[in-house]
């Protein structure tokens, strides 16, 4: 037990900025800073770019896949940095093996801020990934080359997509497109932008949650952790009192616990459960 009492006073100073930012939520542990069911690509914003990548042949039209790379470096991702900067953009054959979809593929799908889906050629991979996205979040914005003499899919035709010009000209203009496109988003976070999201919206069809396990299990524990909290008011007026010198209140939160090493044991299990002790 005194290896246990020795734990918690090694990490006393974030647990005490844990319980004290959950008391200001009410109780609230993913407010808090506690664990989340589900993690996104990056904490600043993303952009994942889905391109038709190797070399591409329809309707006796040949492209090659250095030729889409120039599309991409030059105009696409280009016109994405002028539009928001500080972005980040990445397209798929910089995180996987060309031909595959991976596991990081499908979480910067699900999880990027925007995607950038260019239906140029009839590419059943990017269409593919246009699907999934659709289905996961909003935040999609469609290109096309305005040079390309293929017509869009009629499934996604009558959907809004910019068409942009490989020319210095054509990049400012895209870059302008996706400018008023981000100020939309901004503007209407959360809001359905394609045809999937608006039906469910509409006739409240709930998509299959997947996770939330874990937040539940982590929730009953953090409740635990609170009700051991409430029924200790010295405890509890400690952590609340900013006019104690750190190491005077931490010396007196170590002997309010040591009074109880059993209720202190439990408190340690749930603060390593709510993985507190491992983000100093």
């Amino acid at each position: 037990m005194v290896g246990g009492i020795w734990a918690i006073s090694m990490t006393l100073s974030r647990q005490e900025q844990f319980l004290k930012a959950a008391i200001a939520e009410g109780g609230n542990p993913v407010a808090a800073g506690g664990p989340r069911p589900s993690r996104g690509v990056a904490m600043k914003e993303s952009c994942f770019v889905v391109m038709a990548i190797g070399d591409q042949t329809f309707n006796g039209i040949s492209v090659t896949a250095d030729s889409l790379r120039v599309t991409y470096d030059t105009v696409v991702k280009e016109a994405l940095i002028q539009a928001r900067p500080g972005l980040e953009v990445i397209r798929a054959d910089e995180v996987s093996d060309t031909g595959t979809i991976t596991t990081d593929i499908l979480t910067r799908l699900m999880h990027s801020t925007f995607v950038v889906v260019d239906i140029t050629y009839p590419n059943p991979n990017v269409f593919y990934e246009l699907g999934i996205r659709h289905a996961s979040k909003p935040g999609t914005l469609l290109i096309r080359d305005a040079a390309s003499p293929n017509k869009a899919p009629f499934d996604v035709s009558h959907q809004r997509y910019l068409e942009y010009q490989q020319t210095p000209a054509g990049v400012k203009v895209l870059a302008n497109g996706f400018r008023e496109r981000f100020r939309w988003y901004d503007s209407h976070a959360g809001e359905p932008d394609n045809q999937l999201l608006s039906l469910a919206k509409l006739t409240g069809y709930n998509f299959p949650q997947f996770g939330n396990e874990a937040q539940e299990e982590a929730v009953d524990k953090f409740s635990e952790l609170f009700t051991i909290m409430l029924s200790n008011p010295q405890l509890m007026t400690l952590l609340s009192d900013d006019s104690i010198p750190k190491e005077d209140k931490q010396r007196r939160i170590l002997q309010v616990l040591a009074d109880d090493p059993k209720q202190a044991k439990k408190m340690l299990k749930l603060f390593f459960a709510l993985g507190v002790t491992g983000r100093i």
